[in-house]
């Protein structure tokens, strides 16, 4: 097996780990989250941010690394795709950082079962900027799908 295999293979498994955490946080937990009372979803929310914060930004750097081999030892379109996708997993770390990372510690700075102040604005704009982070990391995915198939 050679440096570009796997890469590939480290490029797609994180890769697909990331996008499939992402993918399902907001399938699953955005629906329950609108509906939930707030005594309920400031619990649930402040918890799945506890265990995903430091999960997803791992994945997405090997699944950026493995690509940025898999672009070096590749060429053409093969290589295009696999920047584009660290690209736009650079997007997704600088976005969730500066957007989604300041209404993340408004609970994490809170004793669990306190609510932030605004916490419904704050509910609204998270799932906002969610289904966005939810359409790049699918693009994310996609890149490095076919870049190893290019």
């Amino acid at each position: 097996m050679t440096i570009t295999h796997l890469a590939a293979w480290l490029m797609l498994a994180a890769g697909g780990l990331f996008t499939g955490g992402i993918f399902y946080v907001a399938v699953e937990r955005l629906n329950l989250w609108r509906r939930m009372p707030i005594d309920q979803y400031v619990v649930d929310f402040r918890r799945a941010v506890y265990r995903a914060d430091p999960l997803m930004p791992i994945l997405g750097i090997i699944a950026a690394l493995g690509a940025v081999v898999f672009a070096l030892h590749s060429g053409g379109h093969a290589a295009v795709l696999a920047w584009t996708g660290v690209g736009l997993v650079g997007v997704i770390m600088i976005a969730s950082i500066a957007l989604a990372e300041p209404m993340n510690s408004k609970f994490r700075r809170l004793p669990e079962g306190q609510a932030p102040e605004g916490v419904e604005q704050i509910r609204t704009n998270w799932r906002r900027f969610h289904l966005a982070r939810t359409a790049v990391a699918l693009a994310v995915l996609a890149c490095f799908a076919a870049a190893t198939i290019w």
